[in-house]
């Protein structure tokens, strides 16, 4: 048995990280939280002149933000926010991996280069990839997400390009790490998913695939 204590998943927006991180914690009795709870919580005990990495968004509201925040800029706060939260997720994973509870965390934000240098025997990650297709369809599904914008295509096409930039960095830069990318085409299972997962980070049954 190995010493795994921490395992990350990371992955866009939609593609189930979340979902994932909990099943798999369940399976290995490890606590879970999703880092965007982490970002919520800093959010509300901050404002834009103590912390302005947190509220790039400045004031605007979220349907507004996404509908008339160009793709770009989307990105670009997206990449502020992870260069201001590592810092303080090398502290909790190191920490959690030395002598805190076993964990597993979700970020859609977790870069694979940074995480691949802190990677240990301790410290484990898993990348989900999803068809890029099956995700735009999952995003436009959650039309609760997009009521009471002024423009809801136009509200999908720019939170979609930012999903995309991350579906495709995530997938090129684990792979090119050796990190282990577990593909979502649509119709795998989170039992499936769960299955090898566990198998990759060393806990699944034996006997099973």
């Amino acid at each position: 048995m190995d010493d795994l204590r921490v395992l990350l998943i990371g992955g866009p927006p939609g593609a189930g990280k979340t979902t994932l991180a909990r099943s798999v914690g369940a399976k290995l009795g490890f606590l879970t939280t999703t880092v965007d709870d982490l970002v919520t919580a800093a959010r509300l005990a901050t404002d834009a002149t103590y912390q302005p990495s947190l509220h790039l968004r400045g004031g605007v509201g979220t349907l507004l933000y996404f509908t008339q925040g160009p793709p770009q800029r989307l990105i670009d706060d997206a990449v502020v926010l992870s260069e201001f939260m590592w810092p303080i997720l090398t502290t909790m994973i190191k920490r959690h991996a030395a002598d805190g509870a076993p964990i597993v965390m979700d970020w859609w934000l977790f870069d694979p280069d940074r995480v691949a240098d802190i990677t240990s025997g301790a410290i484990k990650s898993i990348w989900l990839h999803i068809d890029p297709e099956v995700l735009g369809q999952r995003e436009w599904n959650l039309s609760a997400f997009r009521e009471g914008s002024s423009n809801p295509e136009q509200m999908h096409t720019n939170f979609m390009q930012r999903s995309l930039w991350r579906n495709q960095l995530i997938l090129e830069r684990a792979t090119a790490l050796g990190l282990p990318v577990l593909h979502q085409p649509g119709d795998r299972s989170v039992e499936d998913l769960t299955d090898e997962a566990l198998t990759i980070v060393g806990r699944g049954e034996p006997g099973r695939p």
